[in-house]
């Protein structure tokens, strides 16, 4: 084997440069999908959130993407203002809970939608079976999905 090809045998050999090129893929597939929603990826991602976790914080909702404070409040901001989440008062009077709207739960089975479309799509080289494999994969080295 020449040495000139060894840089690139190893890159692709390499996990973090896979799963980066995957989550390049992943992630412009689903900014083409969202165009239709009005939504950026952030507002998406914090949307999914609220959806399954009605009711968190915004301090809450930042730790689980470990985003700064002001990308998740611009997030929300922006989501708010489309009518789709509602900031709700809680029991402390400086943390508001985040809920979806109406507009927002009409529009959940879109998003779900865009999921599965964008997962089917990228991962369309696996059966049923190597799919659900790499997603147990995936959770396993995550350290289970929150």
């Amino acid at each position: 084997m020449k040495k000139e090809n060894e840089p690139r045998i190893k890159r692709e050999k390499s996990y973090g440069w896979l799963m980066q090129r995957l989550n390049t893929r992943l992630r412009a597939a689903l900014v083409g999908e969202l165009q239709e929603t009005g939504l950026s990826l952030s507002q998406f991602a914090v949307m999914m959130h609220v959806l399954d976790r009605t009711g968190q914080t915004q301090s809450q909702i930042g730790q689980h993407f470990a985003m700064p404070a002001y990308a998740i409040s611009r997030a929300i901001d922006g989501l708010e203002e489309m009518g789709l989440v509602e900031r709700k008062q809680g029991a402390s009077r400086r943390a508001h809970q985040i809920a979806a709207t109406q507009a927002g739960e009409a529009l959940a089975p879109r998003l779900y939608s865009i999921v599965r479309e964008v997962n089917g799509q990228e991962l369309a080289a696996l059966t049923e079976d190597e799919a659900a494999t790499f997603l147990a994969l995936l959770s396993k080295v995550h350290g289970g999905v929150p």
